[in-house]
């Protein structure tokens, strides 16, 4: 495969970490020949964190400017812009036969880039199954992510799977018209469990624990329930009163969340779901199950 240039729409947390990755991968047939953004202050700080060995990338404002000069345009902006700036690109340019477009959306089908398909582009995405807290994380950690592959054609799959290889990763092909599913798959194990453990950590202030204590003393539990789960899977790992059948247990959880005034919905939501988990496992009696199901519904419902 030949040399192959690229440039980067967007310099936010994903672009900026692609771009640092493919400008460092010698010998490779990827090079970056150009970033766009819509502001100097993420050019700047884009320019830093790739450093100043390299002249000859493009940093610019103009979005124009970067597709033109490329074999590969990737798309970086956030998910809803996709569509705008694509066809803010393609209403200038009209051809781009030979050529690709990719995005990194985990939800957005290819769709969005209707107007490069229309231009001749080959279309595609590549979207990170990672969490981006910042560009310096995500570098350090991105070898061996799995990327979500989706793509217009056969030129479009050699070429990401080319990429990825490069990157040294893995992937999975994602169905267009299934991404967004897919993606609300990523974001539950990925945002809401941001989200479970401040809730956990909200339960904790209750009884006089600040919220860094609890995220410390509960961080072990995590991360070896999650070191359970990649070895036996999700249905072998869960463990606790659910699992166990404890009725008891479970009522006065939800008596004393009722009494110091806590959040009951998630409890009742995730605790049918575990329910469900050890039915299926056998591990409890229909009877037990349907008792913790009744305890668990919301009791404006009964």
């Amino acid at each position: 495969m030949d040399i192959l240039n690229i440039s980067i729409i967007g310099a936010g947390r994903v672009g900026s970490t692609m771009a640092y990755l493919f400008k460092r991968k010698k010998n490779s047939i990827v090079k970056l020949k150009a970033i766009s953004s819509r502001s100097q202050q993420s050019l700047n700080r884009v320019k830093e964190l790739l450093g100043s060995g390299r002249q000859d990338i493009n940093y610019t404002l103009d979005n124009i400017e970067a597709a033109r000069d490329t074999d590969c345009l990737f798309i970086s902006t956030p998910d809803d812009l996709i569509k705008k700036v694509c066809d803010e690109i393609f209403s200038q340019i009209s051809d781009y036969r030979g050529r690709y477009v990719i995005h990194f959306s985990g939800s957005k089908k290819l769709g969005v880039l209707a107007s490069a398909k229309e231009a001749g582009a080959s279309l595609g995405c590549m979207h990170p199954v990672k969490s981006f807290a910042s560009a310096e994380q995500a570098i350090a950690t991105m070898e061996k992510t799995v990327f979500g592959l989706t793509y217009s054609d056969d030129r479009a799959e050699k070429l990401l799977q080319h990429l990825v290889k490069k990157l040294k990763g893995s992937f999975i092909e994602v169905e267009d018209s299934k991404k967004p599913l897919y993606h609300a798959a990523c974001c539950v194990v990925s945002n809401y469990l941001v989200a479970l453990f401040d809730y956990a950590a909200d339960l904790a202030l209750k009884i006089g624990i600040e919220n860094r204590q609890a995220v410390d003393a509960l961080m072990g539990l995590a991360e070896g329930t999650l070191k359970n789960i990649g070895r036996m899977g999700t249905q072998k790992s869960l463990t606790g009163p659910i699992a166990r059948g404890d009725k008891g247990t479970v009522t006065e959880h939800l008596e004393n969340l009722k009494k110091h005034g806590c959040n009951e919905d998630i409890y009742r939501v995730m605790g049918k779901k575990a329910a469900g988990i050890a039915l299926d496992n056998q591990w409890l009696e229909p009877e037990t199950y349907k008792i913790l199901i009744s305890i668990m519904e919301d009791e404006s419902r009964q």
